[in-house]
């Protein structure tokens, strides 16, 4: 990450402000004058038992990222290809994650179309390469199972890295903006002190002098079954402003939004 004087980071103690909007892209729209930086968006992770309801991901890529794209030149996703070349290790780590997150087969599907969809936007996508040493790291938790805190910590260090990475890379004219898609907890600017270790909000804040803006996009059908997200603060203004019957914004301070999505079940 660049080593850059930090600026301060907005208050986050006002209370949370909703508002519906006619859309998810009206909603982003209205960030974009001030496009430069970073932007990182995160999501609660499709499982199985939504499978049923729109992921976050495929509204990303129908109706966000092309918003959002005009003004960007990178996109970082939080995934990695497996290459098969890591021996056991790697397919253990693998085979225990794919099962522990109970992701939906059609997860992987829909990050390859996000990678594919931003390429044809002229957004050059960049995945995570995780190594063959860390998969030998992150085998070798109790009994041979996942190290899930190393596993957090390895993956933001990477999305941490790649950032810096883009933020150096050529940029073209007019599209400065610096693009990440991941779980809602990396991207964090007010992580839970507990969290704090597996975040990156505040590092790249620091980086970008203050040019960092974190949007979480939830599905309200996954909201409602989330006790943790029952009991945020937002939570309450979510509900008032509509609840899942209209798409809401939700302003925690200048640099934190949080998009709910209308209620929406696969066709």
């Amino acid at each position: 990450m660049l080593a850059r004087p930090a600026a301060p980071i907005p208050a986050a103690g006002a209370p949370p402000r909703a508002a519906r909007q006619a859309s998810p892209q009206a909603a982003i729209a209205a960030l974009m004058p001030d496009p430069g930086g970073v932007i990182a968006f995160g999501e609660l992770h499709q499982t199985r038992a939504t499978a049923s309801v729109r992921s976050a991901i495929s509204r990303f890529t129908e109706q966000i990222l092309p918003v959002v794209a005009p003004h960007a030149s990178h996109l970082i996703v939080e995934t990695w290809i497996t290459r098969g070349n890591c021996g056991e290790a790697e397919t253990r780590v693998t085979e225990e994650v794919a099962r522990t997150t109970e992701r939906p087969v059609e997860t992987e599907s829909e990050i390859m179309k996000l990678l594919r969809r931003a390429k044809e936007l002229g957004v050059a996508p960049h995945v995570l390469d995780i190594g063959c040493d860390e998969y030998k790291v992150l085998a070798g938790g109790p009994a041979g199972q996942v190290d899930y805190d190393k596993l957090l910590t390895i993956t933001n260090q990477h999305l941490e890295r790649a950032i810096g990475q883009g933020l150096l890379l050529p940029r073209a004219p007019g599209r400065p903006l610096v693009v990440v898609y991941g779980g809602a907890l990396h991207n964090d600017l007010f992580p839970d002190p507990t969290l704090a270790r597996y975040t990156f909000g505040r590092h790249v804040h620091a980086a970008t002098r203050g040019a960092y803006r974190e949007v979480d996009l939830y599905v309200p059908e996954m909201v409602d079954t989330t006790p943790a997200l029952k009991a945020e603060p937002w939570y309450g203004a979510w509900q008032r402003a509509g609840g899942g019957s209209s798409d809401v914004v939700i302003q925690r301070n200048p640099r934190s939004t949080i998009v709910v999505f209308r209620r929406g079940r696969l066709p």
